[in-house]
């Protein structure tokens, strides 16, 4: 293992076959991701997670050229300087990118809902700012996606060596809504669902997002990524984001979580199988 930012350009890189990019947050690790990409250089081994293709997946990047897939729907997302969204001048800012109430905001460089809030209107939005740390936050559009039940669903695949893999469906009341936090373990009915989805994605999904979801692999350009995602109701992919930080958990060792075991040790084969036939090749 090397650490980019620290490793003496001097000294020769140790033997290898194989090099994997593990850097993954373009909006926290530019200066990690040009560091990366100077070490890549001086190699002539497979790269897996190219320094380039994981710098352009920044949220505000992936909404501006994955929108102009057929079959997405990407937020309007812009990172803002604090000063400016405390001020008189927030509102129009926020209207010449495209944006409107309500909104989600964010520190960069974030994950797992730490530092991440829903502002539903105007009036909400100076105590929003004030309560997120950083000297920028990102501003996303509120994709609505909830069913017909009212509850909002949010699918997770993951793009392995060309392919891709489901991983889970998490349903929640909450619009801020992961796995470990959803409404799944005391909902059976959710648990179908969501076994439904690992068993047969192509039909839950439709082909609408299915064409999507394979039009995004290409662009992306990654070896190993994932996509969170909802779904509208005429079929488009509303993308939540598309990026190289997404994990594959295990599940508990709890018999509700059986299902869920041969979608994430597919996974684990197509990872292991990667790895192999790309260092051997």
């Amino acid at each position: 293992m090397v650490v980019a930012e620290f490793y003496d350009r001097n000294r020769p890189l140790p033997r290898h076959q194989l090099i994997f990019n593990a850097i993954g947050d373009a909006d926290l690790s530019a200066n990690a991701l040009a560091a990366a990409q100077s070490l890549v250089a001086l190699s002539d081994a497979r790269v897996l997670n190219p320094p380039p293709a994981v710098l352009a997946t920044g949220r505000a990047d992936n909404a501006q050229r994955l929108s102009q897939l057929p079959g997405v729907i990407a937020p309007a997302t812009v990172t803002l300087p604090r000063d400016l969204l405390s001020s008189s001048e927030a509102e129009s800012a926020l209207v010449r990118h495209n944006l409107k109430f309500p909104l989600l905001l964010r520190t960069p460089g974030f994950h797992t809902g730490r530092h991440f809030v829903k502002v539903d209107r105007a009036a909400a939005l100076a105590e929003a700012v004030a309560a997120l740390p950083g000297a920028e936050l990102t501003a996303i559009q509120y994709l609505d996606s909830r069913g017909a039940d009212g509850k909002v669903r949010k699918y997770r695949v993951m793009l392995i060596d060309g392919r891709l893999y489901p991983l889970h469906l998490a349903i929640s009341s909450d619009w801020k809504i992961h796995y470990f936090t959803a409404e799944m373990a005391d909902r059976a009915e959710h648990r179908a669902e969501d076994a439904e989805f690992l068993e047969n994605m192509p039909a839950v999904l439709g082909p609408r997002a299915m064409n999507a979801l394979e039009t995004i692999q290409t662009v992306l350009g990654l070896d190993y990524a994932g996509i969170d995602f909802g779904l509208s109701s005429s079929g488009d992919l509303l993308l939540f984001e598309a990026n190289a930080t997404m994990v594959v958990n295990p599940p508990e060792p709890d018999q509700r979580w059986a299902y869920r075991r041969p979608a994430v040790e597919r996974i684990f084969n197509a990872i292991r199988n990667m790895l192999l036939n790309k260092a051997a090749r």
